[in-house]
């Protein structure tokens, strides 16, 4: 009878909760395969041919049929019990102060807010009342400051306004001198036209004067070339009888031989007359040809001085712009100066006011801390449970963060350092079997609640490689596992040993196979040896998924559930059967 055999009879590494073979480590493995050789000599069998198989060169095969069964992958582990909750109680105060007064012993039961202990503050009650002190004149020192301040705010605003004022009373009036020297401007371009007008009349006179003048005076030029040529025609015409008389060429003897001149005498005379008339008229013109170029040269001053008056009135009138201009900006400058220094004083008031309340604030804060500190003199219990430490005494100065140690015993986990090359096996929600000495044969369940990312501190645990298990010979890095205990027992105590088995991965009705019958081809690739119904065997690849200790999952190739598979026994010893479980030292005794 192989060892597989031997173990496979009870099949006790699955349901049955009383006796669990994957616990067992090579020690007791090795006694149960020493008693079963035993049994085999005393009843004649084949156990005392199956220890001497490899020197004997048997050629008889031992097979066995595939069948579905159920596959678990566990990691085995010892831990401690732990408290699902445990509270070291400190005070949280800045500095250390000495115990002044201890209410709990170890055992003591406690509720969340019972007092624990309590310190003696009196050096932070005399620092608080001198802090207290330093507020209040503080603060009288910040009603003057800002007192001050807003008194030379307003001196600013009553000085700025009064400025303003000033300033636009100034720029009022400059209005209203532009305004008249407007008025004036107006006035005198109206007085310019005006003259302007007379003038162009007096010209017109003057013009029309001077017309009549020379008409007059032509008319006395026409008459006087008239009276010298009818003078003319009569002194020819007497002369000319005169000469006839003298030459005696026929002598005149009647009145007949006299020439008739009087028509010619007329019209002189009547051209006299009025060559007399046209002299006056030529006086008349004259004389009205000087009133006129005296009037017309009056206009042409009046003119002019209406232009200088205009000039003036333009120059008046830039004047009062010029003034309006400066009255305008003098009127801004004031203003924005009168607004700065307002909003100068306006900060420096609010500067006064930020500081008051941050020196306020800064006094209270410290005041507030101080409070906050004495108010943390009675520690007290932040949760139900058993006091379990107490590491401190009356008149100690204690500043450490475990003064008093609480745990609710009435809920447990186990924890356990867990190797780094398995650690990725474990996960949160995994379940767990734990076994105690104190609690003996009975398994209480239990679920992963906890994997730490990071490693254990100053860690000793090591682990071989190949190994299931967390413990061996190298040191190697660990990583915290708490596991909640979800069967309660009365029989756990805080800090007992815990043996844990952490089911990894599991797949019930699985096509399985003895792990040590599984061979590996040239290729790489697996095998078992299947035996035909006429007793010949063929190799037949597979696929293989998860192992426990004995049996691993067939997940392809040809091997079907009823055949029969030739057992490998190229090694059939003790360690070889330990081997293929993959047990070390991580498997504990019952």
């Amino acid at each position: 009878m192989k060892v597989k055999d031997i173990v496979k009879i009870p099949k006790f590494w699955g349901k049955n909760k009383n006796i669990d073979f994957k616990k067992l480590n090579k020690k007791v493995v090795a006694a149960i395969i020493a008693a079963a050789v035993v049994v085999s000599a005393i009843a004649g069998v084949s156990g005392y041919k199956y220890v001497n198989a490899k020197s004997a060169n048997e050629e008889t095969e031992t097979t066995i049929q595939v069948d579905n069964q159920s596959i678990e992958k566990t990691l085995a582990a010892t831990g401690t019990i732990i408290s699902a909750q445990e509270s070291g109680q400190f005070a949280t105060t800045t500095n250390s102060y000495p115990v002044e007064e201890v209410y709990v012993k170890v055992g003591d039961v406690v509720k969340a807010g019972d007092p624990l202990y309590k310190l003696d503050m009196s050096t932070m009650e005399e620092q608080l009342s001198y802090q207290q002190q330093a507020l209040n004149i503080q603060n009288q020192q910040n009603a003057i400051s800002e007192s001050n301040a807003t008194k030379a705010l307003q001196d600013a605003k009553d000085t700025g306004a009064a400025q303003i004022n000033e300033a636009n009373r100034n720029l009022d009036q400059a209005k209203q001198d532009q305004n008249t020297a407007n008025r004036n401007k107006s006035a005198s371009n109206n007085a310019l036209d005006a003259a302007k007008n007379t003038e162009n009349d007096a010209k017109t006179a003057l013009d029309n004067a001077t017309a009549a003048l020379s008409n007059a005076q032509a008319k006395v030029s026409s008459l006087n070339t008239t009276i010298t040529n009818l003078q003319n025609q009569i002194n020819s015409a007497n002369a000319s009888a005169s000469t006839e008389s003298t030459d005696g060429t026929e002598e005149s003897t009647t009145d007949s031989a006299t020439v008739d001149t009087t028509d010619l005498q007329n019209q002189l005379d009547q051209a006299k007359k009025d060559l007399a008339s046209a002299l006056e008229a030529v006086t008349t013109a004259q004389a009205d040809v000087n009133a006129k170029r005296e009037a017309y040269k009056s206009a042409t001053a009046a003119r002019e001085e209406a232009e200088k008056g205009v000039q003036s009135a333009n120059d008046s009138v830039a004047n009062a712009n010029r003034s309006v201009d400066t009255a305008q900006a003098n009127t801004n400058t004031t203003s924005n100066s009168a607004n700065s220094n307002i909003v100068s004083q306006s900060q420096s008031l609010k500067s006064a006011q930020l500081s008051s309340q941050s020196s306020t604030l800064s006094a209270k804060e410290e005041i507030s801390k101080s409070q906050d500190e004495l108010s943390k003199a009675t520690v007290y219990a932040s949760m139900d449970g058993t006091v379990t430490n107490v590491n401190i005494v009356a008149g100690q100065t204690y500043s450490g963060t475990d003064a008093v140690v609480i745990d609710d015993v009435s809920s447990m986990k186990a924890t356990a350092d867990i190797d780094e090359a398995q650690i990725p096996n474990i996960a949160v929600g995994q379940k767990v079997q734990i076994k105690t000495d104190a609690t003996g044969d009975t398994v209480l369940d239990g679920t992963v609640v906890f994997v730490s990312p990071t490693a254990t501190k100053n860690s000793t645990k090591s682990t071989d490689g190949s190994s299931t298990t967390a413990s061996v010979s190298k040191t190697r890095a660990t990583y915290r596992v708490d596991v909640q205990i979800d069967s309660p027992n009365d029989a756990l105590r805080l800090g007992m040993t815990a043996k844990m088995t952490f089911v990894i991965a599991n797949k019930d009705n699985a096509l399985a196979v003895p792990t040590a019958d599984i061979q590996t081809d040239v290729d790489g690739s697996k095998y078992v040896v299947v035996q035909n119904k006429d007793k010949s065997t063929k190799n037949v690849k597979i696929e293989t998924g998860i192992s426990d200790e004995f049996y691993t999952e067939v997940t392809g190739g040809d091997l079907k559930s009823g055949d029969t598979i030739v057992e490998n026994t190229s090694d059939g010893s003790a360690d070889a059967v330990l081997d293929s479980m993959g047990a070390d030292g991580g498997i504990y005794f019952e």
